[in-house]
């Protein structure tokens, strides 16, 4: 019993025979019971194992924790990666359209291709006031960043309208307002075709200038040496273009007139076959959609008695015999007989 109490003492570094447990020192310096080194051995070492067994599982459970703390970070920091499908965002930039922030598309309605100057011009507010070639009526036209501007054919800003300058539109209903799809503008004068009033004609200059039934503007032309003049269906001269007389026109872009035809002078007789569109007896003036060349025509009724004007109704057919005055067309007698015939 000694030797194996001793054996033990000497295991823990304590030398005594004594039969008694002793009391040994421990590296501190203070004197510790064998049980208790004992003890706390056996309590450390479980300590120690419970600790592994529990940081092994944590390991087991998250591999996260395995890697280094660079790696960690770098993963955080990456950026996420693209989606395989196209989100509806992506979508709208291919189409560059945001339903939030852009106006909606126009309707598809029928447009319609209007002549006239600019009266006033309102930037801010994305609107002007226009007014129609051959009219003294004014009109609001509305635009937007849905509008298309046009220099020469040229794609220009909004900034390139000015007010006073003649321009075309093609316009459409937006609701209840005048929208501009397509601003045109010309910086000048191309080859063309027109209609207006002769209001001079110097011969020594051979310059004619016409008064354009569009615009209502004088327009000077240059007449050519080999310019064609007509009269009606026949060959006209240079003595054919006097004052007041209507014409036709055809010219380049240097305003050189290359072909006039005089459709009618002053003095002139004309008839007038076709139905009425349209009838104002206060003013005592029908229009006439004249069957022989598909045109229309007002027709002033001043010497047509009212018992006979009152008979006119819009629609029915007539024949008026009329004469051009240089400035419109005085009827001198209506046959109402096309209108009692049975249609």
């Amino acid at each position: 019993m000694h030797e194996l109490l001793k054996l033990d003492y000497e295991c823990f570094g304590c030398k005594s025979s004594s039969s008694r447990l002793p009391l040994c020192t421990s590296n501190s310096g203070y004197p510790v019971g064998i049980d208790g080194i004992q003890m706390v051995n056996t309590t450390m070492r479980k300590n120690y194992v419970l600790l592994s067994i529990a940081f092994g599982g944590i390991l087991l459970a998250n591999p996260v924790y395995g890697q280094n703390q660079t790696g960690f970070t770098n993963d955080t920091a990456a950026p996420p990666p693209a989606a395989s499908n196209p989100t509806p965002n992506s979508v709208r930039h291919s189409e560059d359209y945001d339903p939030l922030l852009d106006l909606p598309p126009l309707k598809h309605e029928k447009v319609t291709l209007i002549g006239g100057t600019v009266v006033r011009l309102d930037e801010v507010m994305n609107h002007m006031v226009f007014e129609p070639f051959g009219t003294n009526q004014k009109m609001q036209v509305h635009f937007d960043t849905r509008t298309h501007f046009y220099l020469d054919g040229k794609p220009i800003t909004e900034r390139e309208v000015k007010q006073g300058q003649r321009i075309y539109l093609d316009t459409q209903l937006n609701g209840d307002r005048v929208f501009a799809k397509t601003i045109w503008i010309r910086s000048s004068a191309e080859s063309g075709v027109g209609r207006g009033q002769i209001i001079d004609f110097d011969s020594s200059h051979k310059v004619v200038t016409v008064r354009d039934e569009l615009s209502n503007q004088p327009l000077k032309l240059h007449l050519a040496p080999n310019a064609t003049i007509r009269k009606g269906n026949q060959t006209g001269s240079e003595g054919d273009l006097v004052e007041g007389a209507l014409v036709s026109i055809e010219f380049g872009a240097q305003r050189e007139l290359r072909a006039i035809t005089v459709l009618a002078s002053p003095g002139s007789t004309f008839a007038f076959a076709g139905r009425v569109t349209f009838v104002d007896l206060s003013q005592k003036m029908i229009a006439i959609d004249n069957s022989s060349d598909g045109k229309k025509y007002d027709v002033s009724m001043d010497a047509i008695a009212p018992s006979v004007l009152r008979q006119i109704r819009e629609g029915e057919q007539v024949s008026v015999s009329t004469v051009f005055d240089g400035t419109r067309y005085s009827a001198r007698s209506v046959d109402l007989a096309a209108a009692q015939a049975p249609q």
